[in-house]
């Protein structure tokens, strides 16, 4: 068979792509020319290299948008960070107290978190017409990423200092905490010195550090009725202040309907009194109201640092002195805290002071909470330099 050849237009040499003659400009593919002749990148040869293009321009364009998929896993990696870097903190500060230093403060201000992404690619097609070594493409990609975190620490002092460590909390910031499902036993045996007459235990007291045991039965019998969904807390605001009234209301059965109307003749309401303003202060100035006595964080954790566990070599030698056990029936450690040589990997929290460890075992659920209780009360009277809480920033572009 013959074949005519337009004018303009000759035969090319055999594809090393494994082509057939073509023709020169008839756009059936992408032409190079050269001395010997001319040569055509035809379909076939075109699947075996344009594949391979491809992966290397998605691979470079994948890496683009680094914003979004990083925003939620550093969210959650920052703020896991900071917790736990708080909760170290706390029972630093704990034992610090323990063995007679004073505790510090530190804050986080801020967190910033800056993203550079760079990228450069170049693309190459090495054909070969006539006998050689073979058409192959070429691709070469570099990519540059680099994370510069900047954290802002700022140290606790003057009015500061005063309001987180040392002012006590007012009763209508605390017992509203009671509402929001923290156990009201845990909160009160930590956060309140006093309720009317009848007082919490207090560090360092001697013998007259057990306090009242009328105290420990009111916070047994308000946990009872929290739990039945028998005490109450409703919240005022008022232009001269917030105003916080606690409600006691009798249940169904009699055993329930006893404990009511003993926790009301605990916190001394009258008669027929199902509910009373809690206000701040030793003793009540006026009918229907309770007085609390809060603490402040210092005194909160002075009150822990008591009860914790202490290798009996640092007593002996005067490091930290004994603290008696608890006497009154019920009435162990708030927060078990232990010490040793080495702390566990299951720990919930672990610091290192000196040479020996302390930490807060995992499988103690009840002083687990009320680490957690703790930790909160030091977040509400907490605050940074500027009043703003820790805030992270993620350059996306």
């Amino acid at each position: 068979m013959s074949v005519s050849w337009p004018v303009g237009f000759r035969r090319s040499k055999p594809s090393q792509c494994g082509g057939t003659d073509a023709l020169w400009g008839s756009g059936h593919g992408l032409w190079w020319e050269q001395s010997e002749g001319a040569f055509l990148v035809t379909p076939r040869c075109r699947r075996r290299i344009l594949p391979v293009l491809a992966l290397l321009s998605i691979g470079l364009l994948g890496c683009a948008g680094i914003g979004p998929g990083r925003l939620g896993r550093d969210q959650l990696q920052y703020a896991q960070a900071i917790l736990q870097a708080q909760k170290r903190q706390t029972l630093l500060n704990i034992v610090r107290l323990r063995y007679g230093e004073a505790p510090t403060f530190l804050s986080v201000n801020q967190v910033v978190s800056g993203y550079m992404l760079e990228q450069h690619g170049e693309l190459g097609l090495n054909i070969y017409p006539n006998a050689g070594p073979g058409n192959y493409a070429t691709g070469l990609g570099t990519v540059t990423f680099r994370d510069s975190p900047t954290i802002t620490f700022s140290p606790l002092s003057g009015e500061d200092l005063a309001r987180t460590a040392i002012r006590p909390p007012s009763p209508a910031d605390l017992v509203p905490l009671a509402q929001g499902g923290l156990p009201i036993d845990v909160l009160f045996r930590l956060g309140v010195q006093s309720v009317g007459g009848l007082q919490n235990t207090v560090a360092l007291r001697g013998e007259e550090s057990a306090g009242s045991p009328e105290f420990f039965e009111l916070l047994a019998g308000m946990r009872r009725l929290q739990v039945r969904g028998l005490l109450t807390v409703r919240f005022v605001r008022r232009k001269d202040g917030n105003q916080v009234f606690l409600g006691i209301a009798d249940g169904d059965d009699s055993d329930t309907r006893v404990t009511a109307a003993r926790t009301r003749r605990l916190l001394r309401m009258a008669p027929g009194e199902t509910e009373a303003e809690v206000v701040y202060g030793r003793v009540a100035s006026r009918p229907r109201q309770i007085a609390i006595l809060t603490r402040p964080i210092i005194a909160i954790l002075s009150q822990v640092s008591c009860e914790i566990e202490v290798p009996p070599q640092d007593i002996a030698t005067g490091r930290t002195i004994y603290t008696p056990p608890p006497t009154l029936l019920g009435q162990n450690p708030i927060i078990r805290v232990h010490s040793g040589k080495t702390a566990p990997p299951s720990a919930a929290t672990a610091v290192k002071y000196g040479e020996v460890w302390f930490w807060i075992d995992d499988t103690d659920f009840n002083s687990k909470i009320a680490y957690t209780v703790l930790g909160l009360l030091v977040a509400l009277v907490q605050s940074t330099p500027t009043g703003q809480a820790p805030v992270l920033t993620i350059p996306a572009g």
